[in-house]
This record gives structure tokens, C-alpha cells and sequence, in this order.
């Protein structure tokens, strides 16, 4: 009897592998494309939700990286970035932007919201592009906002013969995290050295 199955389902079996065969080799002949494998379908899918499943975003207390954003602009003109900020807590906020950079005119207009229970504001970093700046310029400038979290963005403004300002806007969501992760537990704190001396032997740092 369990030979009588054996057989049905290997009969089965083939008949399933020759109906994918014959769909795959009918599609090849419309489009020329190569259709892949069931195996190699079902080992991409996996691969994928291994990489996603498995990649540790940095801890809760480390600033969280907004991106990075580019800013073309030509000279005589002005480059912003426009961040609109959502407090998505229950109790109100104080939010700040400190702008970091080596030229001195970056503006932040304004400097702190004030922003009740889901309240949203935005708050603009602006940078004149003068005159005398040769094209390929590029200007640096690290934003923080500081919330419920703390988070940056990089920014770039590149200079170019475009006659246009350039103003790009940044949604940022200052929300608490209140989920507890399962990678949480594989984070510990390894501040760096607050000075460059050697420790002394038999220490460990």
C-alpha cells in the first residue's frame, strides 16, 4: 500500500516540475528572459528576510543619523533645509536645532519649538552662498535636533553656475521608542577615552 503512494506521489511530483518546465519555456520564448528556479526564488526570499530580520540598528542611546542631504546652488544665492518636526508623545516637548559648521553662516530661525502632544513645527537652517564662491565649492554642516531623541542630519551644499536657491524639506519624528527589542540585550556601553594617556599595565579599558 505505502508503495502504491509512493509512487502517486512521485508521479505528482513530475507532473508538477514538467507544468513549471513547460510555463518557464513558454515565457522564455515571448520575452527572452530566463525565469528562475522555484529553489532560487525561495533562497533569495530567505536571504532577504535573514539580512532584515537579523541587522542591529544602533542603540537607543547613540544620536540616530537622519541621512544625508545635498543642496545645489549657485552663487549670490540661498541654500535651506526646512525641518518639520512632529512630536508624536503624549506630554509636550521642547525641541532644539544647533547647527555645526566651519563657515559661521549657517542660520537656524528658530532656534527651539515648543511643541504640544502631537504638535508638529518646523524650523528652517539656511546658508547665503556668497559671491566669490568658485563653482565645486562645498560647504559642511552637521544639524542636531535635540528632542525625545537625539538625531543629525548631514548636510552638503554644493556650488554651482545654477541660478536657483534651493530649499529641501526634512520630516523628523521626535517619538519615544517604548518597544522593548530582542537586540537590546547585546548592547553595553564602551564609551571612548576622555584623554590620551596610556593605562596603566594590567588594565583593562
Amino acid at each position: 500500500m505505502n508503495s502504491q503512494f509512493e509512487g502517486v506521489s512521485a508521479a505528482l511530483r513530475d507532473l508538477i516540475k514538467a507544468e513549471i518546465s513547460l510555463g518557464s519555456d513558454f515565457i522564455k520564448s515571448v520575452t527572452g528572459l530566463d525565469v528562475p528556479s522555484l529553489g532560487d526564488s525561495l533562497r533569495s526570499g530567505r536571504d532577504r528576510m535573514t539580512k532584515s530580520c537579523c541587522r542591529i540598528p544602533p542603540p537607543c542611546w547613540m544620536p540616530q543619523p537622519l541621512g544625508d542631504c545635498i543642496s545645489h546652488v549657485g552663487q549670490c544665492r540661498t541654500a535651506c533645509v526646512r525641518l518639520v518636526i512632529s512630536n508624536c508623545d503624549r506630554v509636550a516637548r521642547t525641541v532644539t536645532v544647533e547647527a555645526v559648521d566651519k563657515s559661521g553662516n549657517v542660520t537656524v530661525t528658530p532656534a527651539s519649538l515648543t511643541l504640544g502632544p502631537m504638535e508638529r513645527g518646523s524650523i528652517s537652517v539656511c546658508l547665503p552662498v556668497p559671491q566669490h564662491a568658485a563653482d565645486g565649492t562645498r560647504y559642511e554642516t552637521l544639524i542636531w535636533v535635540r528632542g525625545c531623541k537625539e538625531q543629525f542630519l548631514r548636510w552638503t551644499v554644493s556650488v554651482a553656475t545654477v541660478g536657483f536657491d534651493s530649499c529641501h524639506e526634512i520630516a523628523v519624528d521626535d517619538c519615544p521608542d517604548l518597544l522593548h527589542h530582542w537586540y537590546d540585550h547585546f548592547y553595553c556601553a564602551r564609551p571612548c577615552r576622555t584623554d590620551g594617556r596610556t593605562p596603566p599595565a594590567g588594565a583593562h579599558g
